[in-house]
């Protein structure tokens, strides 16, 4: 390459990391100002909620940390069941170091799906085998979200029918028919074909795109998998929304707020919406702010809810770091030690 070919593509990588530092810089200020303005925008100020958080005890610390702990392995029974022969002890590993990264960084999903692939290759799988158990895993805690919001939105009228929320029901309509869609792709593949041409136009304005055979193709990947899977993927599922809604229920109870499981049922719908798009890392602040609005909506003590959901979120946010920056560090230190013959040796 001439020094002329050099210099353009130099600019284009300086380019790229200022923009990529300009949008971890704008992230991390938002997500600050939307934490530190939370108690304002619910009516309450930090020494409110700083006294409601006060009440915690080390003891109820140590029981919502069980809980969570128990949800992520309850959750680590979905991955292992997705990539079959890697452990449940690696889908614990997995999950909360990919977590940890994509909770500092902005968009940083797919920067945690690439280290997770990394670990993947490093014990053996295949990219095939990676790639079918990343869209089954995907499509799982996706749908697990939409269903807990389609479901919250079906109870809304019998719930919540002292609150307005028609104006909130019209405006998530378009979850229960997102749900609706997947299960359709997923049952006729006439419908993957139709969906993937129709991907293909819109994409088309912009880049050529062949999701007409790459939609179906992954259709049949993923009933591949979730054909010897189903079962334990699901009471996987199953048992981590349930137990994230119980470790949401505890952190109010330690913090002595009354609030019902209807009204923390919608909350934790609310949560999982807000999670859908990952404006901060993580959706740090505006999860806080969505969630806290809401509750406080269904009548809630503004000091209270907001506290809860800093606890709430303090475990399924804020932990997932330090944690899974020590496993990662950890599998780094093993990776180092370990010999050439082992990084091949398939997984079995």
């Amino acid at each position: 390459m001439s020094e002329n070919e050099e210099r353009p593509a130099v600019s284009a990588i300086v380019r790229g990391r200022r923009r990529r530092l300009v949008t971890s810089v704008l992230s991390a200020l938002i997500t600050a100002a939307l934490v530190v303005l939370l108690p304002r925008a619910v009516g309450a100020t930090w020494t409110q909620v700083g006294a409601v958080l006060g009440q915690v005890s080390a003891g109820s610390l140590a029981v919502l940390a069980v809980v969570w702990i128990a949800g992520l392995w309850a959750h680590s029974f979905v991955l292992a069941a997705s990539l079959p022969g890697l452990t449940k002890r690696r889908g614990l590993t997995l999950n909360l170091t990919g977590s940890a990264v994509a909770n500092v960084l902005p968009l940083g999903g797919a920067a945690g799906t690439a280290l997770n692939f990394a670990m993947i290759r490093r014990w053996g799988f295949s990219p095939g085998a990676f790639g079918a158990s990343l869209a089954v895993t995907t499509l799982l805690n996706v749908a697990s979200k939409l269903g807990v919001v389609a479901l919250a939105l079906g109870l809304i009228p019998i719930l919540h029918s002292g609150h307005a929320f028609g104006s909130a029901t019209l405006l998530l309509l378009p979850v229960p028919a997102a749900v609706v869609a997947s299960l359709w792709i997923l049952v006729d593949e006439r419908a993957a074909v139709a969906v993937g041409s129709l991907l293909d136009k819109l994409a088309g304005v912009f880049r050529r795109t062949d999701f007409k055979d790459r939609l179906p193709d992954l259709r049949r990947r993923i009933l591949q998998v979730m054909r010897t899977g189903w079962q334990p993927m699901t009471v996987g599922m199953v048992a981590y929304v349930a137990l994230q809604l119980a470790l949401l229920w505890l952190c109010f109870a330690v913090l002595h707020v009354p609030l019902g499981v209807p009204v923390l049922f919608t909350a934790l719908a609310v949560e999982r919406l807000l999670t859908l798009v990952p404006i901060t890392p993580g959706s740090a602040g505006v999860v806080e702010v969505g969630t806290t609005a809401a509750l406080v909506a269904l009548g809630g003590d503004p000091a209270g809810v907001a506290a809860g959901l800093l606890l709430f979120r303090g475990f399924t946010y804020l932990m997932e770091i330090p944690v899974g920056g020590v496993l990662l560090a950890a599998w780094s230190w093993l990776q180092s030690r370990a010999s050439p013959a082992a990084l091949e040796e398939p997984a079995g």
